[in-house]
């Protein structure tokens, strides 16, 4: 009897603490979704009544190029800053893992201390450094490439190009440390064996590690391709959507649509939309990623 009264008062006390963090994801996270969601099916210019639509945001979507366009461009980044993520963390972490403790500990901060600054500071700092005649020109023209001398933000052909790569770079100090982590819960065993067989640290990587830990990195690549399609603040602090609209985003869109144009239907739709792509996306990257289970 005493034995299910304390089980009664841990249930009830792990309620009491997860009811706080239940409250804040219903109010501003489910409740806002649902609102976006039904608003996406409606007019509503902020004043005026809302007013049913149907699907006609939905189509108007599709119809308007620059929507169309806009919605591509954020696609973009994120497969970009995705690829740079997770190749540089992977690279970071199968680095890492080779070296002693302390050398271990600089690189690690060196590595992550990008992760550290807003993404604002990131596009602040890099504007300096790729404009026409920032750091990465005057490098170029002191070391005789003066071919190589670029307007890196200027150029629509590669301004959204850098831009993923930016952000990828960013992101690619969280991806290192955590499959960092994961490298280390590994067995030393594993590794005893594959020398003994003859293997080197390439075959350990590609046929030890990288099996074992694929939920880790399976887990990082959903994170990093869902904020890769929130490509706002790096677009706006570096290029505010220029040359012209060459780098006007998704995100970027529904600002505009939303409170320049006060048509938060559209703005709703586009921002749910943008939500699916995201969804399917990752999904599908899960998929792809699906392996099998290892126990050790």
């Amino acid at each position: 009897m005493r034995q299910k009264s304390t089980t009664r008062t841990q249930k009830l006390t792990g309620y009491l603490f997860l009811t706080p963090a239940a409250l804040m994801i219903v109010i501003f996270m489910i409740i806002p979704l649902v609102w976006n969601i039904v608003l996406s099916f409606c007019a509503w210019n902020g004043n005026s009544a809302v007013i049913f639509k149907g699907f006609e945001n939905y189509v108007h979507l599709f119809t308007d190029r620059t929507i169309r366009v806009t919605l591509q461009r954020s696609i973009f980044m994120a497969l970009v800053s995705t690829v740079v993520a997770m190749g540089l963390g992977l690279i970071y972490a199968f680095f890492l893992y080779r070296m002693k403790e302390k050398e271990q500990v600089f690189f690690r901060f060196i590595f992550f201390s990008p992760a550290m600054l807003p993404m604002t500071i990131i596009g602040v700092l890099f504007v300096f450094v790729l404009s026409s005649n920032g750091l990465l020109n005057s490098v170029f023209s002191l070391i005789g490439l003066d071919s190589l001398q670029h307007a890196w933000l200027a150029d629509p052909d590669t301004a959204l190009l850098v831009l993923g790569i930016i952000q990828g770079w960013k992101q690619s100090g969280v991806v290192m440390l955590l499959c960092a982590t994961a490298l280390m819960t590994l067995p030393s065993s594993l590794y005893e064996c594959a020398v003994l067989e003859g293997a080197n640290y390439w075959d350990q990587v590609k046929m030890i590690m990288m099996p074992l830990i694929k939920p880790t990195i399976k887990l990082l690549m959903s994170m990093v391709l869902m904020s890769g399609f929130k490509s706002y603040d790096i677009v706006y602090s570096m290029t505010q959507g220029g040359p012209g609209e060459f780098t006007y985003t998704a995100p970027m869109k529904i600002i505009q649509v939303g409170f320049t144009y006060n048509e938060y239907g559209t703005a709703s739709a586009l921002g749910t939309m943008l939500v699916i792509i995201a969804a399917l996306f990752v999904i599908v990257a899960r998929v792809a990623l699906k392996g099998e289970t290892y126990e050790y």
